[in-house]
């Protein structure tokens, strides 16, 4: 049975691309085809596990055998101006991306050409220049649009309006998430919610992008349940949770850009974390190994909202899409003689995020050799295994989920806003929270130390989780070279040289005339 509805969800994946005619006119052949669909929940949800399928298209891709399709969007973003060596990769085009990736040379990226896909190793100037094209987030802005549209015409008879306000309230939640994702990577967005849309429109400014994301999701969220009856969907269907989580990060990224109240944003956040104490079905879980499994698989009391990928149902993703990939070595990655990772933080950057001495299990649990520097360095902290072949032919490969959004990552969202609003107390209650989750001691730091260290908590707890540069940028501690080992100027930071270069092809260009590209790299 759980086969067979992976078969739907990529018959559903194919209908929404077949039927991508142009840029922001996304018309999947479901909404088209009138009196054959849109008659019963059932089609609803195959047509809402389409917009699911593509999401997990465009951050995870399939399995190494389509080399074509590979992807590496959160390892990615954990990389980026990351204080990390690169210690040899399986190819020479993907040892001189990847050094760019590190030292923020985006340039360096777009200029390197594939001679042809190489089906023993990633592609990754391909993988990269993935990330710099939005027109998948756009399919599942459109997609979401259409779904909000069109479920009105379902029949009462065939779909609860329980059910009718909880799938709106989904395609809400997936249109802001993709924005939000969207204003993350390239700034400002083109902003439109309508069905079947087809004007041609200019770039939003992306606080004005957040501001209207915010007020959406505000108004959907109490229609999405705050547990499902269905265990399997907890952490891979939006949940109030989830939408409180988005909610957060929405909020902080626009408090990092409006130059007017920022404290609006910080309230807000403060509010939400109120709402998500409400929730008595999720709570942080101690770090141990086996709870590090549980919460990487994705359906843990800590999970939120995340990717689902388990090989033993046919979900699997594409290898460089997750960070052990890059920074773990046989047994948790690779053919045994895979001895050494490709990858290794600096053992300064080790010894500042985890200091020698101070207890905290994540540095047991989560690594061999934290601040070695060399290839012995082993990530330990996606160890959901699958393996293939047998003896020397053996291959060990991640199965963990991709997770978007935990619960230690809302609290210290929520610290780092009540940090902003000068209640140091109230931000010490839930950045420990996670620091007593891991074993380690309390922060008794006030003023801008405390929040200093609330970033450094971020880093600690988040590590190869996608949220390295993001948080690197909102915070502008991307200029500081205490945080980066590739700092950007202030007034390159303010010509955004923190977006991905933005890809736009003649097709899109043709069908919006309006559209202009990231200008400090294109």
């Amino acid at each position: 049975m759980k086969k067979m509805k992976h078969v739907i969800m990529f018959a559903a994946m194919v209908f929404i691309a077949a039927g991508c005619k142009k840029f922001l006119n996304v018309t999947p052949i479901e909404a088209q085809s009138g009196n054959n669909f849109w008659k019963t929940r059932d089609d609803v949800e195959k047509f809402t596990n389409g917009i699911y399928a593509r999401l997990k298209d465009k951050v995870a891709g399939v399995p190494t055998f389509f080399r074509y399709t590979d992807k590496m969007f959160f390892p990615a973003l954990e990389i980026r101006g990351n204080n990390v060596n690169l210690l040899g990769m399986d190819n020479t085009k993907g040892s001189t991306v990847v050094s760019a990736l590190i030292s923020n040379d985006m340039r360096t990226i777009l200029n390197t050409t594939n001679s042809s896909v190489n089906f023993n190793s990633p592609n990754y100037p391909g993988i990269l220049k993935d990330i710099m094209d939005w027109k998948v987030w756009y399919d599942i802005i459109a997609s979401s649009n259409i779904m909000y549209f069109e479920i009105d015409k379902v029949p009462s008879s065939s779909i609860s309006e329980l059910d009718r306000k909880r799938y709106k309230a989904e395609a809400v939640f997936m249109r802001n998430l993709s924005y939000m994702f969207i204003c993350k990577l390239f700034g400002d967005a083109v902003y439109y919610t309508e069905a079947y849309h087809s004007k041609p429109l200019g770039r939003t400014p992306q606080v004005e992008v957040m501001k209207k994301c915010i007020a959406d999701m505000s108004a959907a969220k109490n229609d999405l349940p705050t547990v499902y009856s269905d265990g399997t969907l907890n952490g891979f269907r939006p949940t109030r949770a989830s939408a409180v989580a988005l909610l957060m990060h929405l909020n902080m990224w626009a408090a990092a850009w409006d130059t007017a109240d920022k404290d609006q944003y910080y309230r807000a956040v403060e509010e939400l974390a109120k709402e998500l104490d409400t929730y008595s079905n999720y709570k942080i879980l101690d770090v141990t190994p086996e709870n590090t499994m549980k919460i990487f698989k994705g359906r843990s009391t800590e999970n939120l909202f995340g990717v689902l990928q388990d090989v033993t149902y046919g979900e699997a993703f594409a290898q460089p899409a997750v960070f052990s990939y890059f920074f773990a070595h046989f047994p948790y990655q690779g053919i045994p003689t895979k001895s050494t990772s490709f990858m290794t933080y600096t053992s300064d950057y080790m010894r500042k995020t985890y200091p020698p001495g101070i207890p905290d299990a994540r540095l047991a649990t989560w690594f061999e050799n934290y601040d070695s520097q060399n290839g012995t360095f082993q990530f330990k902290k996606f160890i959901n295994l699958y393996t293939t072949g047998s003896g020397s032919a053996i291959s060990v490969t991640s199965d963990d989920s991709a997770i978007i959004f935990r619960l230690p990552d809302c609290y210290l969202l929520t610290a780092e806003a009540l940090a902003e609003l000068g209640d140091d107390n109230g931000a010490k209650d839930f950045l420990n929270r996670v620091r007593k989750a891991a074993f380690a001691p309390e922060i008794t730091l006030s003023a801008q130390d405390l929040k200093d260290e609330i970033y450094r908590e971020r880093c600690r707890e988040l590590i190869g989780e996608g949220q390295f540069f993001f948080d690197l940028v909102r915070t502008k501690r991307v200029a500081n070279p205490e945080f980066t080992k590739t700092p950007i100027s202030v007034s390159n930071l303010n010509s955004g040289a923190w977006t991905w270069p933005l890809i736009i092809d003649a097709a899109e260009r043709g069908a919006n005339p309006n559209l202009v590209g990231n200008n400090f790299w294109n």
